[in-house]
Formats: C-alpha cells, sequence, structure tokens
C-alpha cells in the first residue's frame, strides 16, 4: 500500500499514521460484540460516523496523544489500533490503549509486538518514565499479552465491572522505563551502531 508510511517497524506489525481508507475496516470490526466487550462497551458497535468521527479525533497532532493503526508487515493490512493517552510530560506518564480489532489477528503476538514498540517509543521518544493501562479480568489474553510486553500488575479494581450479571474487576498494569531496552529506537535515529 503506497499511502502506508511507517512510523516503526517490527518483524511482524508496522506503526503508522491512522488512514482515513481504514475507517470502513474500523466500522466492520466494531460490530463485533466480542471485540467492543473487551474494550468495555459491551452491547454497542460503532457505526461508520462514530469511526469517522474518532478518526477525526485522532488524526490531528496533539501533545497528550499519540496514537498510530496496527499493520501487518507482510501485507500492510490494517488490523488495530494503539495508543498513548493522557501523556503527562511533566510526570513522564502517559496510559496505553491497543486494539488488535481483526480477531483473525488475536492471539498471534502482533498485539504483544505493538506493545512493545509503542512502549519503546513513549519511553525514548516522548521522555516518559511510566506507562499505565487498565485491562479487564475477563480479557485473559490481553492480560497474557501485556505481560510478555513487560507489563506487571499493579492493582484491581474489585467488581468495577458488570458484564450480564457477573461483575469483574479493572486490573491495572504498568511498566517503566528501567524496565525496557530502547537500543531498538536508539538504532532507529543512528545513536547507536
Amino acid at each position: 500500500m503506497s499511502d502506508l508510511h511507517a512510523v516503526l517497524t517490527g518483524e511482524n506489525v508496522i506503526l503508522a499514521r491512522l488512514r482515513r481508507a481504514d475507517i470502513p475496516e474500523m466500522t466492520r470490526h466494531f460490530a463485533n460484540l466480542e471485540l467492543t466487550t473487551y474494550l468495555g462497551a459491551s452491547g454497542t458497535t460503532g457505526s461508520f460516523e462514530d469511526e469517522e468521527a474518532y478518526f477525526e479525533s485522532v488524526s490531528k497532532s496533539m501533545a497528550d496523544n499519540v496514537t498510530f493503526g496496527i499493520y501487518t508487515r507482510q501485507e500492510q493490512v490494517f488490523i488495530g489500533g494503539i495508543a498513548l493517552r493522557s501523556i503527562n510530560d511533566r510526570h513522564g506518564s502517559a496510559e496505553l490503549a491497543i486494539s488488535i480489532h481483526n480477531p483473525d489477528y488475536w492471539g498471534g503476538g502482533y498485539g504483544t509486538e505493538a506493545v512493545r514498540l509503542m512502549v519503546e517509543y513513549g519511553f525514548f521518544f516522548r521522555g516518559l518514565h511510566n506507562i499505565m493501562l487498565g485491562a479487564y479480568a475477563y480479557n485473559v489474553r490481553g492480560i497474557k499479552a501485556y505481560e510478555k510486553a513487560g507489563f506487571r500488575i499493579i492493582g484491581r479494581r474489585r467488581g468495577a465491572i458488570r458484564l450480564g450479571t457477573e461483575r469483574f474487576d479493572i486490573v491495572f498494569m504498568d511498566i517503566t522505563a528501567d524496565d525496557v531496552d530502547t537500543s531498538r529506537m536508539r538504532k532507529m535515529v543512528q545513536l547507536l551502531p
């Protein structure tokens, strides 16, 4: 895809600015109730207009929010999105959000690699020290992916999420700059051989 401009490239994924052409694919996947449940919006779906508004909101450069699309490296297929939100330059902190929209790519390591790239980017290029996230306890696959990427559980908000007639915890996780090797980012700007 000639209009895909990689910002970060891993073994299997590319992180790049979202493209307007991705909106129909986002809309298709946000009709999946399993996906929206993992994102905390259980029972809801997104319309084309919803996804277009989301695209418009994240496609502008903002000091406190960086959003990339996730694409497969080989085929350059759009499979999801990842963001650093609530970036606080004074404290060097941010929150991570990710979604692998396309279920065909769930469990394949794409999310873990995208998280690693985004964390390295945040620590090296944005000067962050701490990145945290919240995951719903029923999203076991997501929690395992975060742990593989180096995140640690730091606490829980007990019973804060209701799904059907059950209550689930929000699991809070974080990672610090001390936990991450940023040599890949240093090589990108030729600070290391």
